[in-house]
C-alpha cells in the first residue's frame, strides 16, 4: 500500500501548519511507517544543522578592541577627527582583506564546514536517490565527473573490504562544486566528499566530530581534502578513511 503522505505533509507538520486533528493523525501514522519517521527526523536534523551554523565574521580580539577604542574617543579638532576616521577606515580595510584572504586560503577547515557536510548528507537522503550516477563500477563513476569538475576525483570500489561503492554525484561545499562518492557500510549510506585542498592545508591528520547524530571524519592527503559522513559508527568511518588514504 502506498503512503498517503508526501514530503510536503512532513514539512507542514514540522512547521506546525497542520490542525490538531491532522497532526494527531500524522503522529499515529509515524508510529507505523518508518520511512516517514526517518524523513521527519532528517528534515529536523537539516534545520538544526543550518540553524547552528555560525556564519558571522568575527574580527580578531586586538582589532575589535582598537575599533571600539577608536569609536569611543571624545570629540577632537576637525583635522584630528579626520585622522581618526582614516585610522578606522584603514582598520576596517584590514579586517575585510583578512576575511577575504581567509576565504581563499583558510588556515584550517571553517567551523561551519562540518555542518555543511552533514546538511548535504541529509539532503541526499531526503531526495531518496543520493547518486546522480548509480553504479558499483569505479570505471563508470570516475569518468562521469569528466567535464563537470575542474579536477579528477579518486574513485575506488572497496566492496571486498566491506565498503561497496554505489555511485557518485555533484554537490556544493565550501563555495565549490565538489565530488560526492556514495559508499555503504552494511545498511548505512556514507557520503564521501573530496576536492583539492586550499593552499598550505595538505597533510592534515584525520579528525572526527559528530553533528545531530551523524559522525563526520576529515583528512587531507595527496593534495585533496576528504570528508566522510554517515550514521554508521565513527570506527567504521575511520576504517573507510584509512582504506581511501592508503589506496
Amino acid at each position: 500500500m502506498s503512503c498517503p503522505y508526501t514530503e510536503q505533509d512532513v514539512t507542514a507538520y514540522l512547521d506546525g501548519e497542520l490542525d490538531l486533528t491532522s497532526a494527531l493523525a500524522f503522529e499515529r501514522h509515524l508510529e507505523e511507517h518508518a520511512d516517514c519517521a526517518r524523513a521527519l527526523a532528517a528534515q529536523r536534523a537539516l534545520r538544526e544543522a543550518i540553524a547552528s551554523a555560525d556564519l558571522r565574521f568575527r574580527p580578531a580580539p586586538d582589532l575589535a578592541r582598537r575599533l571600539r577604542r577608536a569609536a569611543a574617543e571624545p570629540a577632537t579638532p576637525r583635522w584630528a577627527s579626520w585622522q581618526g576616521l582614516q585610522t578606522v577606515a584603514a582598520l576596517l580595510l584590514v579586517a575585510v582583506a583578512s576575511w577575504s584572504l581567509g576565504r581563499v586560503w583558510p588556515p584550517r577547515p571553517a567551523p561551519g564546514l562540518a555542518d555543511e557536510v552533514v546538511a548535504s548528507h541529509v539532503r541526499s537522503l531526503l531526495a531518496g536517490h543520493p547518486a546522480d550516477v548509480a553504479s558499483t563500477d569505479q570505471h563508470t563513476v570516475k569518468p562521469w565527473f569528466t567535464g563537470k569538475l575542474d579536477y579528477s576525483p579518486t574513485v575506488i570500489d572497496l566492496t571486498d573490504r566491506g565498503f561497496p561503492l554505489t555511485g557518485g554525484r555533484l554537490d556544493y561545499l565550501d563555495h565549490h562544486a565538489v565530488a560526492a562518492l556514495i559508499y555503504r557500510a552494511d545498511k548505512h549510506v556514507i557520503n564521501v566528499f573530496t576536492w583539492p585542498t586550499a593552499y598550505g592545508m595538505d597533510g592534515a591528520g584525520l579528525s572526527a566530530t559528530s553533528r545531530q547524530g551523524f559522525h563526520v571524519v576529515h583528512w587531507t592527503q595527496g593534495g585533496m581534502t576528504w570528508w566522510a559522513v554517515s550514521d554508521a559508527s565513527e570506527e567504521r568511518l575511520r576504517q573507510l578513511a584509512q582504506l581511501l588514504g592508503s589506496s
